[in-house]
């Protein structure tokens, strides 16, 4: 059923460009998403699968955040980190952009794990800026509708998620500068440590240069190593453009589908590390420049990709490594959307206010 709608919906977009004279429907304006957009609110991938028990413990999931309370509105830093640092669940509205000075943390002491929290952005222009957002040891938690941009402080990550589990970061507007005082930045979301059960969709990532590192390093421990092999992440109809790159996956198992790359310098997708990536129906623009996707970036060790359905650049010439065993099924089903209704479903969808928050 979601698939029908959002190709229902591509195609009078589509219809409706080329009635205008519109050409490509580029670039990402700002207009008024139709109501379909509904559509997309709606939790996919891997934050939608419990898992058998995390480091040893209890079955969790599938991700709820703070369940159905009752939401708490917050206009300022001081009550943003006192909602998020209760130990109890709690639905969180944002309202309005706060200039952060320090990393704002779900949980401040990695031995009192901290979560069961939803935040979310009030209208399209509500987040931080200076300063992200750190889920480090936090599990259960979701983000939707928030503006991240031009962090220079801690990590220097929009959105940091270490050791956790049942993460999902969705509708979101997460930026900084590909030159400038904020181009030495970090990533603007960097899943790593362990962390599984992951889902990052409906997303846009701009401006900016490495956008999304799965996976911290290809010179890891034996126990990091080990830890970084239960990685478990899922991109899906997120827009990346005017950046150096995409999703970079080590170790860890990652599922990409449905994505619109645009204006890349370096690399859509890479898999290295051993990593095992699904690249499913995404849709690479001719001016993505160098690897659209690829096996082999630079670590001492490739990884392992699945493609099937995706639009590639013109004169691409796919050379990728694939499993040598057949690697287990994803947990969960998708129905891919075709990769040409990709662009214009980013385009009115993706980001924020687009859903009614």
């Amino acid at each position: 059923m979601f698939r029908l709608v959002l190709t229902v919906l591509a195609g009078a977009l589509a219809v409706s460009a080329i009635a205008c004279g519109d050409a490509k429907l580029y670039p990402y304006v700002r207009t008024k998403p139709p109501t379909n957009c509904l559509a997309t609110d709606v939790m996919l991938g891997f934050a939608a699968v419990a898992s058998s028990g995390t480091d040893g413990g209890a079955p969790a999931g599938p991700t709820t955040g703070g369940g159905d309370l009752p939401p708490f509105p917050v206009h300022d830093i001081e009550g943003l980190t006192a909602e998020l640092h209760r130990s109890e669940p709690r639905v969180i509205l944002l309202d309005g952009m706060l200039t952060a000075s320090d990393t704002i943390k779900v949980t401040l002491d990695k031995d009192m794990r901290n979560g069961n929290k939803t935040l979310i952005g009030v209208g399209a222009n509500s987040g931080l800026t200076g300063a992200g957002l750190d889920l480090g040891y936090s599990d259960n938690v979701i983000v939707r509708n928030l503006k991240i941009s031009r962090v220079s402080i801690g990590e220097g990550d929009a959105i940091t998620v270490l050791d956790s589990h049942h993460i999902w970061i969705d509708h979101c507007d997460l930026s900084s500068d590909r030159e400038g005082a904020a181009a030495g930045t970090d990533g603007l979301v960097d899943i790593t440590h362990g962390s599984s059960f992951v889902t990052v969709s409906w997303t846009l990532f701009h401006d900016h240069k490495d956008t999304t590192l799965v996976g911290h390093t290809p010179n890891p421990t034996p126990e990091q190593q080990a830890e970084d092999e239960g990685l478990s992440v899922t991109y899906h109809h997120n827009g990346f453009f005017k950046v150096n790159s995409g999703p970079r996956i080590r170790w860890g198992t990652a599922h990409v589908a449905n994505n619109h790359f645009d204006d890349i310098t370096s690399f859509g997708i890479v898999s290295d590390s051993a990593a095992t990536v699904f690249v499913d129906s995404n849709m690479f623009e001719d001016n993505v420049l160098m690897n659209a996707v690829t096996t082999s970036y630079g670590d001492p060790i490739p990884g392992a990709m699945i493609e099937s359905g995706d639009r590639f650049p013109a004169g691409f010439k796919l050379d990728i490594m694939r499993p040598t065993v057949a690697p287990p099924p994803l947990p969960y089903s998708y129905n891919a959307d075709m990769p040409a209704s990709v662009v214009p479903l980013v385009m009115y969808c993706a980001g924020t206010g687009k859903l009614p928050f």
